[in-house]
């Protein structure tokens, strides 16, 4: 055949072929939206951002799968309120990014739709530092925002969550970080001098004078994680070297309840790394530690080479977990736990709690890229 009768050929079958694909029904794309996330225990991640929106990733606390998210400004901070009905952000809108106009904002999101409720304009002090549970936290009435400011100057801006406006700014001159009370509208901070001081709701409807607490840490020998945990009626820290301090917050100024020795700095030592390094399981009584080997100055940030199950009551460490880098921690409360645990580069691991095997970790699930040197939160059921 002719090389141009192939041509012809070859272009009527193109036709012929188009003609077919014509007679056919074009059935387009229909996009739904789900009015909910799917039922289940959640869990939250977030991926705070400085060049750009930070989120709340909303993951299956069962098997990781990503339920949503929930967008916010740049150096956002994260909280929610007891029942994990309502989740707060704190982040800052910059009109030009590198000069003019910030505008800090607490927004309240509603966690089964994960729809905003509400926002609310807050002093533009807030500090802007690293994902930290110091820096955004709720009262145990749900009724309070805490929101940490930083001028370099030290305040709280407190929130009345009721009517959704700005009730006072309380001076803490000296003192960082927020840790609310389990029974009352009171927080306490921790101060650069190795003192507590707690903070409460007056009968005024105004935060008076702090109590402070004698010298608990030694800031210049052994600084403190500025991350604390609940630990049942107690405060929980622990240090640069290992201790940890257990500090009651249920009086009027706080008081130092126990100091345990989990690690030490000599040779062949290991040491505290990350950012939400501690987790405390309540039915087991247990704190999980992210640590690394060889320890120095400076290595507080370092991922951890292995998570440890301290015994909170003796100090004993009960269980050793390799694992893969991870900086920051979160379990769940019950008698067979499951801990979540993030590594530097962002990827999300689940593991269950062998609790009849020295609390080692097994590994079932991960996830990438759903944070960096995030914090967690996680629902109770």
């Amino acid at each position: 055949m002719h090389r141009s009768s192939i041509a012809a050929a070859a272009f009527a079958s193109v036709l012929l072929s188009g003609a077919v694909q014509a007679t056919e029904a074009f059935v387009p794309e229909v996009l739904t939206v789900e009015e909910r996330i799917k039922p289940g225990p959640n869990l939250f991640v977030l991926d705070q951002s400085w060049d750009g929106s930070s989120q709340t990733v909303v993951l299956s606390r069962d098997d990781l799968s990503i339920k949503g998210n929930l967008s916010f400004g740049i150096v956002g901070q994260m909280a929610v309120n007891s029942d994990f009905t309502r989740l707060y952000s704190l982040s800052h809108y910059a009109k030009r990014i590198m000069s003019g106009p910030t505008e800090s904002v607490l927004e309240e999101y509603d966690i089964p739709t994960l729809t905003t409720l509400r926002e609310v304009i807050v002093p533009n002090k807030a500090a802007q530092v690293a994902p930290s549970n110091a820096i955004l936290a709720i009262s145990h009435d749900d009724n309070y925002a805490y929101v940490q400011n930083a001028t370099p100057a030290t305040s709280v801006t407190v929130v009345d969550l009721k009517d959704g406006s700005v009730l006072q700014e309380v001076p803490t001159p000296g003192c960082y970080g927020i840790y609310p009370a389990m029974d009352s509208v009171k927080f306490t901070t921790v101060c650069g001098d190795g003192r507590f001081q707690s903070f409460s709701l007056g009968s005024n409807g105004q935060f008076g004078s702090p109590e402070s607490s004698e010298t608990i840490f030694d800031p210049d020998q052994d600084p403190i994680f500025i991350v604390g945990k609940r630990a049942g009626e107690n405060l929980l820290f622990i240090s640069f070297s290992g201790d940890l301090y257990q500090v009651s917050d249920s009086d009027k100024a706080p008081r130092l309840v126990s100091k345990k020795t989990v690690a030490s700095m000599g040779d062949g030592a290991w040491a505290p790394g990350g950012v939400d390094v501690i987790a405390y399981n309540e039915a087991n009584d247990l704190v999980f530690v992210t640590m690394h080997s060889e320890p120095y100055d400076g290595s507080h940030k370092n991922g951890a080479d292995e998570v440890w199950a301290v015994d909170l009551k003796s100090g004993e460490v009960h269980g050793r977990t390799a694992v893969k880098h991870l900086v920051s921690l979160s379990v769940t409360d019950g008698e067979q736990p499951v801990l979540f645990g993030l590594d530097e580069d962002g990827m999300l691991y689940r593991y269950e709690v062998q609790v009849d095997a020295d609390f080692a970790l097994e590994e079932t699930n991960s996830v990438e890229g759903v944070g960096g040197w995030a914090i967690f939160s996680l629902t109770e059921s």
